[in-house]
């Protein structure tokens, strides 16, 4: 089947029909005939031992890989690459579901995502879990027969699925792709030379940019000069604090109804406090840079600490509630598009989150809203510009200067799958966003500035980020909860559909 005609066939309604509540786990069955899987573990780093470089994966922290039993489906040789830009994902679920449709499975953790040397290692970007990628997919290609991996696609979930377009961009264009002048400072290239390129790319309720997260974050409540300075709790501007019952934060619910006002003007005070810090920063490198008299000079032995910038996340707590399609802050896209609904049927519409407010004053009012970095980890991974009025709505966010930040999922994806001058082949996209968390906008963004020839972009009902039925969302909503153990409620097992798209997808390619 073309991809063209595979296209139009995503708008059909299949013939999986889920109950509408209270499923069983046998009644929520995949729509695949489910293969027994082996699981293998390759290596394993410890504070005393790494055995991954004798095992063929140097750079790899921890690595397990799942694959089918004796191949039934056929698609064993296609090998997927699972790994986090932080966080250890060796025992994900997808390592498993997308072992068990058929394909080979190498889950692998980088420095940042294994306990024993995350704490030795200075996070300041991408470029440092890129060696992890590429070991990954040489050892799909190289070490793994019977059958031996002809297509490798590389999966990335969260702040994974920033890393992977990083990596992919770097790969197909070279170390030039995160050293562009308009980017604060460029990327270390060291080890960002002739990688590995993957044949397709999926991205699971993929980040936007961790330094867009982290100017998000940014509390501008705070007075900075105060005496004593840094009392997240009580040095603060009552004008712009958005944990205040006076401001529409509730503290029951953890949710705000801010007034228009409000939003305008706590938006505008956070990028002012962002664009401060990032002169400071500036500022500090090219003092270093200067009294050094190294131009290369990055700024990694100057400490650079921040006052609440953890937590003040404005879209986070207006959720809109029961009326996410009217109100709210980033809960709904702009364009139509295929939403994986509980009952089995894929309409094209237009879709809007159904996540309950997540406001965080707990931590946003306490010291743990504190960030201890240095100037290159804050440079390189921690911020982002603004270029004209930073502003959110119920379905955009403007203002933001994507191609400031190496980590920006929507321009590496710019320069990943289309090659006009290599028989203008491409490197197949699908984006999949979870509707009980609020990356819909986000994710439809990365999906609109995407060039892959072959992207899809498709909506999961009433999964939470990891992709599990959002049972909160259900009694936000209203909506039957699961009966007990083993049942589902109203959204139903939406990793299993997720799975069962997911599959679908590299059935049709690979």
């Amino acid at each position: 089947m073309s991809h063209k005609n595979y296209r139009r066939l995503l708008g059909v309604v299949t013939t999986l029909l889920l109950s509408l509540t209270r499923l069983s786990a046998s009644e929520a069955a995949s729509e695949f005939p489910l293969q027994p899987i082996t699981t293998t573990v390759l290596c394993t780093v410890t504070a005393t031992t790494n055995n991954c470089a004798a095992a063929g994966l140097p750079n790899v922290y921890g690595a397990k890989l799942y694959r089918p039993v004796g191949d039934v489906l056929g698609h064993a040789h296609v090998g997927i690459d699972i790994t986090h830009d932080t966080s250890s994902y060796i025992n994900f679920m997808a390592c498993t579901t997308l072992a068990q449709r058929g394909y080979t499975v190498l889950c692998a953790d980088g420095p940042f995502g294994n306990a024993a040397f995350s704490g030795q290692f200075a996070y300041y970007g991408n470029e440092q879990i890129v060696p992890t990628v590429a070991s990954a997919i040489n050892y799909l290609r190289n070490n793994v027969t019977a059958p031996a991996i002809t297509k490798v696609i590389i999966f990335g979930h969260s702040g994974g699925g920033s890393l992977q377009p990083f990596y992919e961009n770097v790969a197909e264009n070279g170390p030039s792709a995160c050293q562009r002048p308009e980017q604060i400072i460029p990327c270390v290239d060291t080890n960002l030379h002739n990688l590995p390129k993957a044949d397709g790319v999926i991205l699971f309720d993929a980040h936007p940019s961790v330094g867009f997260g982290q100017f998000t974050y940014m509390d501008p409540a705070i007075i900075v000069n105060a005496n004593p300075p840094g009392n997240v709790s009580t040095n603060r501007d009552p004008s712009l604090d958005n944990f205040s019952v006076a401001n529409g934060y509730n503290t029951t619910t953890n949710g705000g109804t801010y007034t228009p006002a409000f939003v305008k003007r706590f938006l505008a005070a956070q990028a002012i406090r962002n664009e401060d810090l990032l002169n400071q920063a500036l500022a500090l490198l090219q003092q270093e840079r200067a009294s050094t008299g190294n131009p290369n000079a990055m700024g990694d032995d100057i400490p650079f600490n921040i006052i609440g910038d953890t937590s003040a996340r404005l879209w986070q707590a207006d959720s809109g509630g029961a009326n996410q399609s009217t109100s709210g802050l980033l809960n709904c896209t702009q364009e139509a598009h295929m939403l994986l609904k509980h009952d089995g049927t894929r309409p094209v519409q237009l879709v809007c989150s159904v996540r309950p407010p997540s406001g965080d004053a707990a931590t946003g009012l306490t010291n743990a809203s504190n960030l201890n970095l240095t100037v290159h980890i804050y440079l390189g991974q921690r911020t982002i510009r603004t270029n004209g009025r930073y502003s959110q709505t119920l379905n955009d966010i403007t203002g933001i200067d994507w191609e400031s930040a190496a980590s920006s999922t929507l321009v590496n994806l710019r320069g990943v799958g289309n090659h006009p001058n290599d028989g203008n082949t491409t490197t197949p996209l699908l984006i999949v966003a979870n509707s009980g968390h609020y990356f819909l906008r986000f994710d439809e963004i990365e999906y609109d500035n995407a060039t892959s020839l072959d992207k899809t972009y498709v909506i999961e009902e009433g999964s939470v980020h990891g992709g599990t039925e959002c049972t909160a969302c259900e009694a936000l909503l209203g909506l039957p909860q699961p009966s007990g153990p083993g049942t589902f409620g109203y959204f139903g097992d939406t990793f299993t559909r997720t799975s069962d798209f997911m599959a679908e997808w590299l059935n049709a390619r690979y």
